[in-house]
């Protein structure tokens, strides 16, 4: 028998390895246990509120526990599965885990063919590239190149779609039975390990249980689309806890299955409504107008932006050249397209860090404060860069929400002395005020860096002064 504390093995555990281990992994948000025998194993994974999700496996088939369980129940299911007994599976209601492939798209992984089309347009991008340019001359003009690097781009986008696309019509032909909703709360979806630098996502807890032929299941997906953010928020409040709902799976594979059978964008239920008729409100006529008013200047941008590009795409550069002979014009060009979009950010992100500047102020507790060290890659170098990971939990209304984003919009790694500033600064424990925006409560940060948005016009005013001095204009 074996024991893995966080990847640590113990070989033939005694009941006090269990004892340290409980209290050890309690101290960890990511924390985890398993214990291996003959017939399978237990693992306990520990989860935000202090609880430990439940899975076993009894060498064929895996199980989840439909509710956690507490650091005392864990321990006493440990100690009795160390000493052979049997008897604490009947303890808990165990439902048949999905597959792996079923968990990925839960948690909104691209299929394989996906990630499979992508790489190959990859490939064939490179391969096009280096082909000789008489057997495709088409390459050697502007559209060519623009299409030669968009490539990828438009591969993965179009598989994003289909993908969705799949989805929903096979969702078509679900069958649908009465379920529970056994747990609903707010959940930390955290980067993939190995790449522990990056977002924290408030993604919805959301667990209901259903019965087919006789035998129980437990489902935890709300729609077909991947949801976070203030969706999260609005499909925790849409399914409480003991309602009753509408629940749709594949015949062929009841642990796939979900409530909503589309692409929810979260609007809350019509109030009186019930849940599982999964009716929402339409939204009000100033919020339309609202939405509106925000997509008109981006909209805006975007046409200009096409039209800019037609333009050079269809004989522009050459009449530039024409008319300013002695200016660099690919450089110039370049210059002017970088800075009018670095421009576009610095205006859009000095506009969000003004409405963050009244954002609601709420007490958090920092959940996580630690060095990440990053290896640099692609230049064969051993440089090495550092950054703090400092995760806070805070609340608002009656929800937990947990956040990465010491600074607002900001992601920053450097040398290790800095990253140890930040994390001595915030260190494990530590009470801290959050900034949270009331329209998201996801969307929260500890710090409002005001200051350090001036250095993207700076960019901007550079790569202008570049389009200048290459335009030759004063030589």
């Amino acid at each position: 028998m074996e024991l893995e504390i966080n990847g640590r093995v113990v070989d033939e555990p005694k009941p006090d390895d269990v004892a340290r281990a409980v209290a050890e992994v309690g101290s960890d948000p990511e924390g985890c246990i398993t214990l291996v025998d003959d017939d399978g194993y237990v693992e306990a994974l520990r989860r935000d509120d202090g609880s430990f999700g439940l899975t076993r496996h009894d060498g064929t088939t895996k199980f989840d526990a439909a509710e956690p369980v507490d650091a005392e129940t864990l321990k006493a299911l440990l100690l009795a599965c160390l000493r052979g007994e049997k008897h604490w599976r009947k303890n808990h209601d165990w439902v048949r885990a999905p597959s792996p492939s079923k968990t990925a798209a839960a948690s909104g992984q691209p299929p394989a063919w996906a990630v499979a089309a992508v790489v190959a347009s990859v490939v064939l991008a490179v391969v096009l590239a280096n082909l000789p340019r008489d057997w495709l001359p088409f390459l050697d003009t502007t559209v060519g190149t623009i299409a030669l690097f968009a490539l990828p781009v438009v591969v993965m986008i179009g598989a994003m779609i289909a993908n969705v696309a799949i989805k929903i019509h096979r969702a078509k032909n679900w069958l649908q039975v009465q379920g529970r909703i056994a747990r609903s709360k707010l959940a930390v979806r955290r980067p993939p390990e190995g790449n522990e630098i990056g977002t924290a996502v408030n993604v919805p807890d959301v667990a209901y249980t259903f019965s087919v032929r006789g035998q129980s299941y437990q489902g935890k997906r709300v729609s077909l689309g991947d949801i976070s953010g203030r969706f999260a928020e609005e499909a925790v409040r849409r399914y409480p806890v003991g309602a009753t709902v509408a629940v749709f799976y594949d015949p062929n594979d009841p642990t796939d299955c979900v409530l909503e059978r589309g692409l929810v964008v979260g609007a809350p239920a019509v109030a009186g409504s019930h849940p599982a008729a999964g009716v929402t409100s339409a939204a009000t006529p100033a919020a339309q107008k609202a939405a509106l008013g925000g997509c008109v200047p981006g909209l805006a941008v975007l046409a200009v932006l096409g039209a800019g590009g037609y333009w050079l795409a269809t004989g522009g550069v050459q009449e530039l050249q024409a008319a300013m002979p002695r200016a660099e014009v690919p450089v110039m060009l370049c210059a002017i397209g970088f800075g009018l979009v670095t421009l576009l950010f610095f205006i859009g992100y000095r506009r969000r860090l003004m409405r963050a500047n009244a954002w609601p102020v709420v007490p958090g507790q920092v959940t996580v404060s630690r060095v990440e060290e990053r290896a640099a890659t692609g230049d064969g170098s051993n440089r090495r860069s550092y950054a703090a990971v400092i995760e806070f939990r805070y609340e608002v209304g009656d929800l937990h929400f947990s956040s990465r984003q010491v600074a607002l919009g900001l992601t920053t790694s450097g040398s290790r002395s800095a990253a140890e500033k930040v994390v001595a600064r915030y260190p494990l424990g530590a009470t801290v005020e959050v900034h949270y925006d009331p329209a998201n409560p996801s969307e929260a940060a500890l710090e409002n860096p005001t200051g350090l948005s001036w250095l993207l016009f700076g960019i901007a005013i550079a790569c202008f002064g570049v389009a200048l001095y290459a335009s030759r204009i004063f030589r």
